[in-house]
């Protein structure tokens, strides 16, 4: 089974335009397995959160360690190979490859992996795609509805066998039965292989099922439970 990772954030400020700090988080921690939810307004610095705990913010200070690993004193391209390793992401706008199939995008974590590891990848993919029920044939993803991209951008993310899930608003383009399903996919998935999955959403039935919630108002941790 994956083995989720600890999160320790310790101090982190992130920096916008014009040196304005846009994200001030004191302190999170998180253990190994555990679900979160991140809430709150519209432009409060939810999704920057998550991009910050992925490497993927460059101005910051502070600390983001995921066990021993400290990302803000990391490379950019250190930062990236980390990413590859031990992180799976569902980004709110897919970040599909329109002329790929299904499979072609949901297997592209193996493209950065060992070629050891390859096979294993693609194989979880088309695994993946078929649980979610999408058609892992020649179909360009280019004709996919909004909902049928983004499962293939859930079994993307899953395919890698990563132990850290960063998702932003992974059912907001879906309709209630859809969105329940996939919730059902993101929270049995951390679950039953040990992931860690931090998730953005305004999904109020998605947030109810998370082990810990965290509202961020004008880029500030205002409550977590």
């Amino acid at each position: 089974m994956t083995k989720g990772a600890a999160l320790s954030v310790r101090d982190l400020v992130v920096i916008g335009d014009g040196g304005r700090p846009i994200l001030d988080i004191p302190v999170l921690e998180l253990e190994p397995g555990t679900t979160l939810g991140i809430y709150g307004p519209s432009g409060a610095g939810k999704t920057t959160l998550l991009y910050a705990l992925a490497g993927l913010a460059d101005q910051m200070t502070g600390r983001i360690a995921w066990d021993e690993t400290d990302l803000v004193g990391k490379s950019r391209a250190d930062r990236a190979a980390f990413r590859a390793a031990r992180i799976g992401m569902i980004f709110q706008d897919h970040l599909l490859f329109e002329e790929l199939s299904a499979l072609g995008n949901a297997a592209l974590p193996s493209l950065y992996a060992p070629r050891s590891a390859r096979a294993a990848i693609r194989d979880r993919a088309a695994t993946e795609l078929e649980r979610l029920g999408i058609d892992a044939g020649t179909r360009r993803v280019a004709s996919f509805s909004g909902g049928e991209r983004q499962r293939v951008a859930v079994a993307r993310a899953m395919a890698a066998d990563a132990p850290i899930l960063l998702a932003d608003e992974p059912t907001a383009s879906l309709h209630r039965a859809a969105a329940d399903a996939l919730a059902d996919d993101l929270i049995g998935a951390a679950r039953s292989r040990g992931r860690t999955l931090v998730c953005v959403t305004h999904d109020d039935t998605l947030l109810d099922r998370m082990d810990r919630k965290m509202r961020i108002s004008d880029g500030r941790m205002e409550l977590a439970g």
